[in-house]
């Protein structure tokens, strides 16, 4: 677990330093918040699974868009702003498969897929959701046309008594 520890470089404050957890055997993160990151660190970088939150701070919304778009990760994209605009604009124009408004990623919810996109996805189809259920259903078209027997419009072709 050394991403993290990339996070100690100039200019870069940690909210809360999680550290390792006294789990014996696992490699386990506590969370961690970094604020001030560059795409110099590899905390800026790297796509990090687990409780790490890293905070780029932009300029302006055009800068910030850029920055996400041009990563080679995909997987989720948040925004928090009181302009219904700037939110719209987010959603369209943003280059991640699962995007939060005013609120975090919204996943592992099971009605939502796994949406990550670029090099956050893996496979044909997304893991839950839509996806999941389709992958499994075998689909089966089926017409019917039903007539009354008494209905005097239609003439009974044949029978199968």
């Amino acid at each position: 677990l050394t991403v993290p520890g990339d996070g100690n470089g100039a200019g870069v404050s940690a909210f809360e330093r999680g550290g390792n957890s006294e789990t014996p055997g696992g490699f386990y993160l506590g969370p961690t918040v970094f604020d001030h990151v560059t795409e110099e660190m590899s905390v800026g970088r790297e796509e990090i699974f687990g409780p790490v939150l890293c905070i780029k701070r932009t300029r302006s919304f055009e800068e910030g868009l850029s920055i996400i778009n041009a990563s080679r990760f995909g997987n989720g994209s948040a925004i928090y702003t009181q302009s219904g605009r700037w939110a719209r604009e987010f959603a369209h124009r943003v280059g991640a498969g699962m995007v939060g408004i005013n609120v975090g990623i919204p996943v592992p919810l099971g009605f939502f897929s796994f949406t990550g996109w670029k090099q956050s996805f893996f496979g044909d189809l997304h893991s839950h959701g839509k996806d999941g259920v389709l992958f499994y259903t075998e689909k089966k078209s089926v017409s019917y046309r039903w007539f009354e027997e008494a209905d005097a419009k239609v003439k009974k072709v044949s029978t199968w008594d």
